[in-house]
């Protein structure tokens, strides 16, 4: 089995709550799933909408991928880990430094746990938290400039498939979901939206289609023929930085393809759509673009 880096965050866009999956693909963070609710209009709990969220999720990914969500902090929950496992769905979450573990014979907090900087660090089969507690795996590690360590909570028995190196660079994946809400917001114009009534269910709306925009921009940017024109919109740097002497990333490389139609003929942008829209229609989901890109 592949394994998918599933990044699960939660925002707040115009006082309603936001939560994203998405999938790190050409250095941008591709949506795969949204939903929103507001606070004072929830039907049941927070956690019901989130789990029911992430099963329709768990549900509908490809048989031969091995999803692994990757989630922050606020997903910090026995009964979540308890519902990822009983789905047979692998998971890494960012624990809080004073929730309490059972190491050997002696209970501690997770800030308490000893580590090497710049080295990685697997404690097997610990308890996680004095009441309720379920068995897991926790890996730390803090590299210079951190403010804090990573603590990284895992199924136990899961290092075949998730070996501890692994994890750390999983969860690094994390971060692109923060660029990705950053185009939503400036690139595509969520930042000036006003809502007032029904906000949650037209907002959801308005990010689906920014989500099939935002798709498509991006695959036309890491398309053959976005690498073709890159070198003539493009002006690279001199040195390499983070690896990369590329100044425009495949979203802007999109954005100049959508917006000169004698390099892109309305035509391929019409079908792509199409494309997009037959996924969603048939319940595939546009997961399905990572091995199948629009035509």
């Amino acid at each position: 089995l592949d394994l998918l880096p599933v990044v699960i965050d939660q925002t707040t866009i115009r006082g309603v709550e936001v939560i994203s999956t998405s999938v790190p693909f050409e250095g941008r963070a591709l949506p795969i799933g949204l939903t929103s609710f507001e606070y004072g209009l929830m039907e049941g709990s927070q956690n019901d909408i989130e789990w029911g969220f992430f099963k329709t999720l768990i549900d509908r990914l490809p048989a031969r991928l091995a999803a692994v969500f990757i989630l922050d902090r606020g997903y910090s929950r026995v009964q979540l880990m308890r519902d990822f496992s009983s789905h047979a769905a692998l998971f890494i979450i960012r624990g809080c430094r004073n929730v309490s573990v059972k190491v050997g014979r002696r209970w501690l907090s997770l800030g308490r746990l000893k580590y090497r900087l710049g080295k990685v660090v697997r404690y097997r089969n610990v308890l996680l938290r004095r009441h309720d507690s379920e068995l897991v795996d926790i890996i730390v590690y803090r590299e210079r400039g951190f403010k804090e360590p990573w603590f990284l909570v895992v199924p136990p028995g899961c290092e075949g498939i998730l070996t501890t190196e692994k994890v750390v660079e999983l969860y690094r994946e994390r971060m692109q979901i923060e660029v990705k809400f950053r185009d939503f917001k400036t690139h595509l114009g969520v930042r000036g939206l006003k809502l007032e009534v029904r906000k949650g269910e037209r907002l959801l709306r308005l990010l689906v289609g920014l989500a099939l925009c935002y798709i498509i921009l991006v695959v036309l940017g890491a398309s053959k023929l976005g690498q073709e024109i890159r070198p003539l919109v493009e002006i690279p740097r001199r040195q390499a930085r983070h690896g990369t002497k590329r100044t425009l990333s495949v979203l802007l490389i999109g954005c100049r393809l959508l917006s000169d139609p004698f390099l892109l003929p309305v035509k391929v942008i019409i079908n792509a759509l199409r494309y997009l829209l037959l996924l969603v229609k048939e319940n595939k989901g546009c997961i399905s673009i990572l091995s199948s890109p629009p035509p």
